[in-house]
């Protein structure tokens, strides 16, 4: 089970790698979700949604973690949206207990898929925390190329963590599941559960030595490999 943290949401930061920069309004439902959307240069290259941490613990799209996978990615061509969870920053509506921030992240596959400039048959989904398992859940109906969960949870005692559950059974795509073994938020416990649940043959587990929850120092050990793994996956030369 895990125990969650409050995050302090650091300043937004304007240098986005190789891509543009632009704020969006995403659909989900009647709500309206705010959005930061950073195109490549080159056309029909593959995206990435990224997914927050846990919105009632100061989780929202500038955590650090996923900012700096957003810029890395950028970097290397991809086309990245990350968002805002309902009722977090600008984004409308309240806490849905998983279930409506597992529809915002549809809506937000969705709104990648229906931008022109990308290809919508290589688009990832990656998920930090409270991300990560909705992610999981989210996969089923997003149908993404790629899946990428950290430090993600099965369980939580505020979601309905049979979204969680029943999400993995149906994940059809490649995943890369990334853990800290020093995690005292998240038990390292959780990525092999959800490891052996995933019904998919290619699956990966990397647990890393040293790793607290909020990767103190050895985020820039594991962007690398998130990174390789994203552009192997997605057919990027």
């Amino acid at each position: 089970m895990e125990q969650w943290i409050r995050l302090d949401a650091p300043q937004p930061d304007s240098k986005t790698g190789n891509g543009r920069e632009q704020s969006v309004s995403i659909l989900s439902g009647e709500l309206s979700l705010e959005g930061i959307l950073v195109l490549t240069k080159k056309e029909k290259q593959p995206g990435l949604v990224l997914c927050h941490p846990h919105p009632l613990y100061g989780g929202s799209m500038d955590d650090s973690r996923i900012l700096a996978i957003s810029k890395a990615a950028a970097a290397k061509g991809l086309n990245t949206l990350r968002f805002n969870f309902r009722g977090v920053g600008k984004s409308q509506g309240q806490f849905g207990q998983g279930i409506g921030e597992m529809q915002d992240t549809i809506a937000a596959m969705e709104f990648l898929c229906n931008q022109s400039h990308i290809d919508n048959s290589r688009i990832a989904l990656l998920g930090y925390s409270f991300g990560g398992s909705i992610a999981l859940a989210a996969a089923m109906d997003a149908n993404p190329a790629a899946l990428v969960t950290i430090s993600a949870p099965i369980r939580s005692s505020e979601i309905d963590s049979t979204i969680v559950t029943e999400g993995i059974r149906y994940v059809n795509c490649p995943v890369y599941i990334v853990h800290g073994r020093d995690d005292d938020s998240v038990h390292h416990v959780e990525a092999e559960g959800i490891y052996a649940q995933l019904q998919v043959k290619e699956k990966y587990l990397r647990l890393i030595k040293g790793a607290n929850h909020f990767w103190t120092r050895r985020l820039n050990f594991i962007i690398p490999m998130i990174i390789a793994f994203l552009t192997d996956k997605l057919g990027m030369k």
